[in-house]
């Protein structure tokens, strides 16, 4: 079932059918430029920016930590409008918690919810007007951990939680009514524990989750990326990893199904051992079949393998490794490296512009913004944007009304 990839991120698809599936075999062989209070303007665009492209580039958000004058965390929305001549920062400033997942309304998608990874925090901001509207509340004993998905009618709203109450982290997909944000009395297990990123498709029927899983020793808790049935709860499909040293962080898809899976160490293996590196896996539901990174380039690749995106024109995917201090880039149906880049300190968000020409990356502790080529996989020159505010787990391409 032909569908549209959503580069804006409202995490919602259509894939093709389910059948066929088999398991997810992954045996992959503060910076001194921080701003220095609230309303302290944003840095001006960098010399030569790129070329102008046809098609609209869109507006990156993200969420920001960076420190005031007195050394005090102040957490922020950045906001970048890709369309003007000089692109530059308007931050949101203090929401009181690091933004991880930007879920865009339906009808509205300057009005986003933002979600905590492992936390309380939540609320819904309006990006144009840039103020926050309200804040949602969990129940007690669970936490916001990290994404979440609007139904395609715009009346449902998914999110990730985890029981943290009882210490299992065993995850709850919650669902609220879209308008007032309440919790429905019905929800529904994640598969798995420690619940992350999901992905609506099937025309909405099928919600697509990662679970990172338990500790290393944790048989009964392993990794997985469950496909829930959001009317009965039930998994459709379950897919495991066959590398037990890696869990199941972000993902990305195609509108056909294809699937990238982004990992970190399981939580067991020290800093500094050998096994402590992220991974990145690719699962074709067409070809039942799985390609697995085993290139050498992945001893590189330390702690977690952060952010993903994927061109679905070209099928090359881009990932981030913060602490390996290195960008690669796949070849999604051979599973094979095609570039690498080790000159970003810190990459953390990668993203497609809504047009498809650029990878939009966010790198430094100095939240910088540079956009690298979809064909070439060429930087595009310095930095576009010096301090985005963005320097939180990802950005997010979104179509914002002017």
């Amino acid at each position: 079932m032909p569908g549209t990839f959503d580069n804006s991120r409202r995490r919602f698809l259509q894939a093709g059918s389910l059948a066929g599936v088999s398991l997810l075999a992954a045996s992959c062989g503060g910076g001194n430029n921080a701003p220095k209070s609230a309303n302290q303007p944003a840095n001006q665009a960098s010399e030569n920016p790129p070329t102008p492209v046809p098609g609209k580039l869109g507006t990156v958000v993200g969420g920001g930590k960076l420190a005031d004058e007195a050394g005090n965390a102040m957490f922020y929305v950045g906001v970048v409008n890709l369309d003007v001549t000089s692109p530059q920062a308007k931050p949101i400033p203090e929401i009181g918690f690091l933004g991880h997942g930007f879920t865009p309304r339906i009808d509205k998608p300057h009005i986003v919810l933002i979600t905590e990874k492992h936390g309380q925090g939540c609320c819904e901001v309006d990006l144009l007007q840039g103020k926050i509207l309200r804040r949602v509340k969990t129940v007690g004993g669970r936490e916001f951990y990290g994404h979440s998905s609007f139904s395609p009618d715009g009346k449902l709203w998914y999110c990730t939680e985890a029981e943290t109450g009882d210490g299992s982290y065993h995850g709850v997909l919650a669902v609220r009514d879209a308008d007032s944000l309440e919790l429905r009395d019905k929800t529904f297990p994640t598969h798995g524990v420690a619940p992350h990123d999901c992905i609506l498709i099937d025309d909405g029927a099928t919600l697509v989750i990662t679970n990172g899983g338990g500790p290393l020793d944790r048989d009964d808790e392993l990794p997985c990326v469950a496909y829930v049935d959001v009317k009965t709860g039930e998994a459709r499909r379950v897919l495991k990893f066959s590398n037990r040293k890696i869990n199941a962080g972000h993902i990305a898809m195609t509108s056909r199904g294809e699937l990238v899976c982004v990992s970190a160490p399981r939580e067991g293996i020290p800093n500094g051992d050998p096994d402590y590196l992220g991974a990145i896996s690719f699962y074709d539901p067409a070809k039942d079949a799985v390609t697995t990174a085993e290139d050498p380039v992945r001893a590189k690749m330390k702690g977690e393998t952060l952010s993903v995106a994927i061109n679905e024109k070209t099928m090359i995917v881009g990932a981030t490794n913060p602490a390996g201090n290195i960008v690669t880039f796949w070849d999604f149906r051979s599973g094979k490296l095609v570039r690498q880049y080790e000159e970003f300190k810190s990459p953390r968000g990668i993203s497609m512009s809504l047009n498809g020409k650029y990878f939009v990356l966010t790198h430094d502790q100095a939240t910088q913004l540079t956009l690298i080529d979809a064909e070439t996989l060429e930087p595009q020159g310095k930095p576009l944007v010096d301090t985005s505010y963005i320097s939180g787990s990802h950005n997010f391409v979104f179509d914002l009304p002017a």
